[in-house]
């Protein structure tokens, strides 16, 4: 089967194409140069993309073809319809580490939210509160709910989620939470059109409205210059004392001063944190010692993230070759899902 990456493929992954889709049952075909289709393009039977602005011309001129395998659901480019029309299936797989970190933010969003971090403690305490009697274990034990006596366990059903920077992780987040019956509200430079409002079920809301309207506000927003700060001692006044805040993203883009005093002082009802203006963070930083705080290695992104790519990739080029189709298909229309 030969497979055809349209777009060149990071130096940094290598032969990751040709680890995952080795010969003799495949043939890799790589792009070399951004915006120069590789030889031999047309004669593909499978076609993997992410920058290249696909489109109906394009997929006429590949005779061969049998499945699509768009990388990415916000970065992505192009109009796959004209495949679907023929019966290819066209799938698509969030780009690179994008729905790793998403997964982190939602896991840190969730321990939050049910107090998990005090729970754990609660049984690294030992903590029997002393009007409940500790049966011996031969009694069969005792049905005992909420035995720590934790209070505001919450659960993420009906809240209102803000998710400032969103792109391709943002959009892994969004399609996480319908089920929980969110209203997630996002924030980015650029508006989002009323498609792609209506295509991740979110609503894009200035900054300010987010931020006072959020039960738990989520950050992905890149270490770019003029993001530098942009959450401090105002925007954190902003928040309701009952909300959290979870970065996953950069740790520049947070006055590091303004967010431990909003901790320190519960104006807020907690933090989970990736990312830190020091890393390793420092062992006397005095977020190690906040009860309502939860931190992680900045681990979100873990160890070689794009091995879930390819991984993807060919599971869905199996099932193609066996008949069976591939993971997920879905139509892509112009103005869905336009690049950041």
């Amino acid at each position: 089967m030969k497979v055809v990456f349209l777009d060149p493929v990071e130096e940094r992954l290598g032969d990751m194409p040709e680890r995952y889709l080795p010969a003799p049952d495949f043939e890799v075909i790589r792009g070399t140069k951004p915006g120069e289709l590789p030889a031999r393009w047309e004669q593909a039977d499978a076609a993997v993309w992410w920058d290249t602005p696909v489109d109906r011309a394009l997929i006429e001129q590949m005779p061969n073809l049998q499945f699509m395998q768009r990388v990415g659901w916000f970065r992505a480019r192009g109009n796959a319809t004209a495949a679907l029309e023929r019966g290819i299936p066209v799938a698509v797989t969030p780009f690179g580490v994008s729905d790793r970190v998403a997964q982190h933010g939602f896991t840190l969003m969730l321990m939050l939210l049910r107090r998990m971090h005090v729970a754990i403690d609660a049984l690294e305490r030992r903590l029997n509160p002393e009007e409940l009697q500790e049966l011996p274990a031969d009694t069969g034990g005792q049905n005992t709910i909420n035995w720590a006596r934790l209070t505001d366990i919450q659960s993420l059903n009906d809240k209102t989620i803000g998710i400032i920077g969103f792109g391709e992780i943002g959009a892994s987040l969004a399609r996480m939470l319908p089920q929980f019956h969110t209203r997630t509200l996002v924030y980015r430079r650029r508006p989002l059109t009323a498609e792609q409002e209506a295509f991740y079920g979110v609503e894009w809301s200035p900054l300010d409205d987010l931020l006072r309207e959020s039960d738990v506000v989520v950050s992905f927003v890149p270490g770019i210059p003029e993001a530098a700060k942009m959450m401090g001692a105002r925007e954190f006044a902003l928040m309701k004392p009952t909300a959290y805040f979870v970065n996953c993203g950069r740790a520049r883009t947070v006055d590091d001063d303004a967010l431990f005093e909003v901790l320190r002082e519960r104006r807020i009802a907690g933090a989970g944190i990736d990312v830190f203006t020091i890393e390793p963070l420092p062992r006397n930083s005095p977020l190690r010692e906040m009860d309502n705080v939860i931190l992680t290695p900045h681990s979100a992104g873990g160890p070689a993230g794009w091995t879930d790519t390819f991984a993807r990739l060919r599971a869905n080029l199996d099932r193609v070759r066996a008949g069976r189709g591939a993971q997920v298909t879905i139509a892509m229309r112009p103005g869905d899902l336009q690049p950041d």
